[in-house]
This record gives C-alpha cells, structure tokens and sequence, in this order.
C-alpha cells in the first residue's frame, strides 16, 4: 500500500538577479558523489544528533539527488517529484515531510558536493554567483560560514518551520539565522561570525535572494552593534530590498558598455548610489533605502577589498 507523503522543501535556494555577464570564472568543477561521508563531514553529522534524527546528505547533480530521496523516501510516496524537485538550490536545504499531521522521524540535509569544505569552491562566494570573487576576505573562516549555513538548516528540520506563506517564510529564515549563530558563536568569533554573515546576508538580500530570504536588515540590527534594535516589519523589508534591486539594476544597465551589466559595472552601481546616499544632507528618501545601500557597499569591500577599490579607483580616474 502506497503511503502519501506531504515532502515540504525548505526554500534555502537564491534566485539569480540576472544583471552579471562577464564574471569571475568559478574554479574547477563539483566533486564526485560520495557513498561515505569524509571526515568533517562524519563528525558534523555526529555533531548534530544532538538535536534530534538529522542526517546529511551530500550530492552531485540532480540525477543523484533522486536517486538518493527514492531510496531514503521512495519517489513514488511523493507527489509530483519532477516539479517538487525540478529545480535544485546552489546551498544546503532540507528536506522534511508529514505523513498525515505527523513529522517523519528523519530531517535530511542535501548538500551539493561541489560546496563540501573538501572541495576548493567556498560556500559564500558560490552563492553568490562568485560576483565578487572565487577567494573571499573573512572575519571569520569560510569553514566556519559552511557551518553557520548547514546549522540554519537544523533549524528548518523542526515541525515550525514546516512552510507557510511568504511572511512565515521570512519569520522562519531569520530565526534560522539567529539559531544558527548562537550555536557557533563564542567569545573569540562572536564579533567575526557576525560581520560575515551579516555581509553574506545583506548581499544575497539586495541582489539575488527570493523575498522570503530577504533577511538582510533584520540580522543586521540583530547583531550589529551592542544592542539590539527590533527589525523592520517583515513587508517593509521585503519592499525595501526590492527597491534597491531594481535601483540598482537601473543604474548598472545605464552604465554598462555591453547589453548585460559586468560584475565590475554592478559594483559601480551601487557605489555610486552609497556614494549619493552619503552625500545627500537632506534626507527625504526612505531611511531603510539608505541603510541597505551602505550596508551592501560595505558588504562586497568586507569580502572582497581590492575589487571594490580597483572600481572605486576606475570610476574616480
């Protein structure tokens, strides 16, 4: 007898912006599916059993992320697996599922084996289109971002967190985000995790994310500083960081030399929109416009310095 599942895919996944042309190459390609874990991976999977019946999963392409959901689950037990799983995130995301009202007993964690800390592509710049570069500047690690991300997946695999409509879905990102870092942090990279994973998410907000995981402001004022400030409401946020988007894409396109903004075009763009927002004495606009474009400059010169100074350093020659 078949039994019918409802799978719920935790929406992790970043929408494309579709602004960049000639970027910086992303290096050499995935790693092959692995049947066993390697060490780090082995002992984070031990490490988070603590927090209930998780399990990690890594993958290499779509072919083998079916293959491995019929084992575990059995593809005919979910409805219309080709469109549930038609398309794949870049980042870890996680699968859960009901059976009726009941939770199945295993959360499972997806990883695509190409961002595995064995790898050479590091996880940040991966998801962010490697636009501003395949090496990041960290405060922290870029293994400790990798796991900063998987562990906000942990918070996805409690029933809470079971998707709802867009405004639950942007409650539930942030306090995955929140979870996550209490989790990691410690007083030698509290202050560290924060910069960059602020800075990941304020850049992923303003130019790629869904509206869901539009997230930026909020972590921020969460995090930045020595006390917290409450974060905008949710429709404020989203609205806020689709402004921005199409600002900037509106700038980029006026000052592209080919049909579809560069890289180096799309940071002009938003540098030159800081840069009037910092010179700008009477302050009509909407605050929460300026405070994203300050953020985001400061965002891409946090994790990639010298190419935000080589543009800077173009457009004042």
């Amino acid at each position: 007898m078949m039994i019918a599942m409802i799978i719920t895919l935790s929406r992790t996944y970043l929408q494309q912006i579709g602004l960049i042309a000639a970027l910086v190459p992303a290096l050499a390609g995935a790693s092959h599916a692995q049947t066993e874990h390697t060490a780090p991976i082995a002992d984070l999977a031990a490490e988070l059993r603590q927090f209930g019946d998780i399990e990690l999963s890594i993958f290499d392409g779509r072919d083998d992320f079916l293959r491995q959901i019929d084992a575990a689950l059995g593809l005919g037990a979910i409805k219309d697996p080709d469109q549930t799983f038609a398309r794949l995130p870049r980042s870890p995301f996680t699968v859960t599922g009901r059976k009726g009202d009941t939770a199945l007993p295993t959360c499972r964690i997806f990883i695509p084996a190409k961002v595995i800390p064995d790898s050479s592509i590091e996880i940040f710049a991966e998801l962010m289109r490697n636009w501003f570069g395949t090496r990041l500047h960290y405060a922290s690690t870029a293994e400790l971002t990798f796991r900063w991300l998987i562990f906000h997946e942990v918070r996805h695999c409690q029933p809470d967190h079971f998707g709802g409509d867009a405004l639950k879905d942007h409650r539930d990102e942030h306090e995955a985000d929140l979870f996550a870092f209490q989790e990691l942090a410690n007083t030698q990279n509290r202050s560290q995790l924060a910069t960059d994973i602020i800075a990941f998410r304020i850049i992923t907000s303003a130019l790629i994310a869904e509206p869901s995981h539009m997230t930026g402001l909020s972590l921020k004022r969460a995090l930045a500083g020595t006390e917290q400030i409450a974060p905008p409401p949710a429709k404020m946020e989203m609205a806020a960081f689709r402004t921005v988007r199409e600002m900037i894409g509106q700038r980029a396109k006026s000052i592209a030399t080919a049909v579809t903004p560069t890289n180096r075009e799309l940071i002009r763009a938003i540098t030159e929109l800081r840069n009037e927002v910092d010179h700008t004495t009477a302050r009509t606009g909407d605050p929460m416009i300026a405070e994203i474009l300050i953020a985001l400059d400061n965002a891409i010169a946090h994790f990639s310095p010298g190419l935000h100074q080589s543009v800077a350093t173009i457009r004042e020659n």
